[in-house]
């Protein structure tokens, strides 16, 4: 199933990413979240700034959903490769559950445009679990394109505060 996420701010991509990979950032978008964030690594490699989070949900699945899933949280981790002189972060989804059976993965561009820049997440999340893989997979997009309403609320607060 295809993902896409398109938020437009007041500001320049340059700004952008210096909002992104700031701590006053993380730390305000840790503050509303229920959803816990652990950096388990992060290095360079030729440039390109590779990080892998860790992402712990504070609710627990509905009943139905973990029996099938077999865990009672959807613990995941994210390793994302960010290519600072192309605007671009690729990211891929590294499950702690359903292995060789959950796939996601996309790309994470912010462009300039008349209004400031906009932020584009793109991606594709496949599930491959009988009779339920398709039910999980638009679980999956709703949950993510929720968490991103979420996000642009908090990078328009952010801006506010810090300017654009």
């Amino acid at each position: 199933m295809k993902l896409l996420v398109r938020n437009t701010f007041p500001c320049t991509p340059e700004r952008f990413w210096e909002m992104y990979w700031s701590d006053s950032f993380d730390a305000m978008l840790s503050e509303g979240s229920d959803v816990d964030r652990e950096l388990i690594s992060e290095r360079d490699e030729g440039g390109v700034n590779i990080r892998r989070v860790r992402f712990t949900p504070q609710k627990e699945l509905p009943t139905a959903a973990a029996t099938v899933l077999g865990a009672s949280k959807l613990i995941y981790e994210q390793e994302m490769r960010y290519h600072a002189d192309k605007g671009l972060m690729e990211w891929r989804v590294v499950p702690t559950i359903l292995p060789g059976k959950l796939d996601a993965h996309g790309q994470f561009t912010v462009v300039p445009v008349a209004a400031g820049c906009e932020q584009i997440v793109e991606g594709t999340i496949s599930v491959n679990v009988r009779f339920v893989g398709g039910t999980i997979e638009k679980a999956v997009v709703a949950e993510v394109e929720k968490s991103y309403v979420k996000t642009a609320a908090t990078i328009e607060e952010w801006l506010r505060v810090h300017g654009t």
